[in-house]
């Protein structure tokens, strides 16, 4: 699918297409008819005080030759006000265009943020399993950075073309002459400027990858941390931070090098060209040609040019490296779930919980072949196990359940419905699933348990901790339920998170409860208390637990043993020791191993 090795890595190529960069500027232009009344009122602004900067040269420029020619003194004082007034509209367009400006760039970069966020939890595990933390992590971190940052410089970029435009009209007005001398200089702007961006785009795209190697990097090494200090991978992880480092270098200074010789140019080019309106313009001042404020208005144009040519020159420079992150972003939004919710949901009739699986074939993206043509039948009501060898295709049986997959053919029914014909909601409202790797949000002990159900009451919450036999150890800590866990519950012991992962699993009071071996962090003494309390919690619902000990098989009414992507034989558990002797091999070789 795409998300391993389709759009999101067709961004992130050292060797960009050019549909990429179209790609990143049509997002753009999205974003801002997204929010173009706000955009609008920025740009509005922005005309504003170009407007006034046009305008305050020509009035020097008046008073100016009123005093030189000796005028009186009477007509200054209407042209001084004049000027004041409009320095003031300069004041207000300048707030009103960095208000709305900032406002639109704050607004964008929340709102997709926001997106980018529910859009990687709409995706399935497909998805998650082969793009990594760090890749998304940098998609809203560095990548949204860079598109709000030229959100920001739009409205004045716009006005600076504007403005620019105006000038050298009025330039020629003034004086054609002159004002030829001047628009000589916008042949080599915009030369300059083509060749600057055309030569900096492949360093921008690689640098925004760049950057999300560096964000898996650092993320894989603090969320393995436990593992890098165990093993004395700290040098090694530091070697990799550092290739990575080093390659953003290498694409930063390559950027830097092409902006060392351009960014000059966009100085010297409009120097040059004062240097030769000074000179020109000084000749046709003794001639008479022109007035010395008509002079003196056009320098301070010629000054007024000079800082916004900078900037539109910068914008134009960072263009290219916002166009990389805006399309980095756009393709992650565009990248459809497998996992899609029917158009018309049907109920969930009542029922105990009755699942079937009907030919169901399942490929991984990469082409593994994990099941071939399972058929199993589990009435509602009972429990059963799944056995199998590593890689067999428990935890994949399992999985399809709560739909975090779909079959690649096959169909699944929950009490005589194919589950793609449910709303997720409602199916996941009626299938708990408690992993084997347990994981708990820096959040209070009552709230963990109430992911399982958020509008799960105080008694509610409790019930269930005391089914898991989790109870007593909560209420022996410092704040009782109150007592917030560290990152991933690191403050509990293996037992404990895993009993508070149950109590999650219980409080849904669901139809059907998946157990991927959940008591396999617990010792022998915790895990009878949790077995005791899981033949309550199971009784009258359908339970399907992923065995890898022996002593769980102790709970199921019957075993489906599944090799090579088959169920090969189902039935109770001593029936299946005496009769399939892979079966009795595969337990004793695999008592407490891990599933595929």
């Amino acid at each position: 699918m795409d998300a391993g090795g389709g759009r999101l890595d067709r961004v992130s190529a050292d060797r960009p297409r050019l549909t990429d960069l179209g790609d990143g500027l049509a997002f753009l232009w999205r974003v801002l008819r997204r929010y173009r009344s706000i955009a609008v009122v920025s740009i509005l602004g922005a005309l504003l005080w170009m407007a006034a900067v046009v305008t305050i040269p020509r009035i020097i420029g008046a008073i100016v030759d009123i005093a030189v020619e000796g005028g009186p003194a009477d007509d200054i004082w209407p042209l001084l006000l004049l000027l004041a007034g409009v320095g003031a509209v300069q004041a207000g367009g300048i707030s009103i265009r960095r208000y709305f400006g900032f406002k639109l760039s704050y607004r964008a970069e929340a709102d997709i943020r926001n997106r980018i966020f529910t859009h990687i939890q709409r995706m399935e595990f497909n998805f998650h399993d082969m793009t990594s933390t760090g890749e998304l992590m940098a998609r809203a971190s560095s990548d949204l950075s860079q598109l709000r940052l030229i959100l920001a410089m739009l409205p004045i970029t716009l006005a600076n073309l504007g403005m620019f435009l105006a000038v050298t009209t009025v330039l020629i007005i003034i004086d054609p002459v002159l004002g030829g001398v001047a628009a000589l200089m916008i042949p080599a702007l915009l030369f300059t400027s083509a060749r600057f961006a055309s030569r900096v785009v492949g360093y921008s795209f690689d640098l925004q990858a760049r950057l999300s190697g560096l964000s898996h990097v650092v993320e894989e090494s603090v969320t393995g941390i436990e593992v890098v200090k165990s093993y004395g991978q700290e040098a090694q992880q530091q070697k990799k931070l550092e290739r990575s480092a080093v390659d953003i270098y290498k694409a930063a200074m390559g950027m830097a090098k092409e902006r060392a010789i351009h960014r000059p140019l966009f100085e010297t080019i409009p120097a040059f060209g004062t240097v030769a309106v000074l000179a020109v313009g000084g000749i046709r001042v003794v001639d008479g040609l022109i007035s010395f404020g008509d002079f003196v208005s056009f320098t301070q144009y010629l000054a007024v040019m000079v800082l916004p040519l900078m900037i539109t020159g910068w914008f134009f420079a960072n263009l290219p490296r916002s166009a990389a992150a805006s399309a980095r972003i756009g393709a992650l939004l565009e990248t459809a779930p497998d996992i899609v919710e029917p158009r018309r949901p049907g109920p969930l009739p009542d029922g105990r919980g009755e699942i079937k699986f009907e030919g169901v074939h399942f490929s991984y993206p990469d082409g593994t072949e994990v099941l071939r043509g399972v058929d199993l039948t589990i009435p509602g009501g009972t429990a059963v196990g799944l056995v199998g060898a590593t890689g067999a295709g428990k935890s994949t049986i399992a999985h399809l359940i709560p739909r975090f997959y779909d079959p690649t053919d096959g169909r699944i029914t929950l009490d005589g419905v194919d589950i793609r014909d449910l709303s997720l909601d409602d199916l996941r409202n009626e299938v708990s699933v408690v992993f084997q790797e347990t994981f708990l949000f820096s959040a209070s002990i009552a709230d963990n348990i109430r992911v399982g159900d958020r509008l799960a009451s105080d008694s509610q919450v409790r019930s269930a901790a005391r089914l898991a036999k989790a109870h007593e150890f909560i209420c022996d800590l410092s704040d009782g339920y109150d007592t917030v866990v560290g990152e991933r519950g690191a403050t509990l012991s293996g037992g404990q998170r895993q009993r508070v992962s149950l109590a999650r699993g219980v409080v849904r009071d669901p139809r059907v409860l998946i157990l991927d071996d959940a008591t396999s962090s617990v010792d022998a003494v915790v895990e009878s208390e949790i077995q005791e309390a899981l033949r309550q919690v199971m009784a009258g619902r359908t339970t399907v637990i992923i065995a890898h000990r022996t002593s769980t098989l102790a709970l199921v009414d019957n075993v489906a043993f599944i090799e090579g992507g088959r169920v090969i034989a189902f039935g109770p558990h001593l029936e299946l020791l005496e009769r399939v002797p892979r079966y009795a091999e595969v337990l004793a070789a695999t008592p407490n191993g891990a599933d595929a």
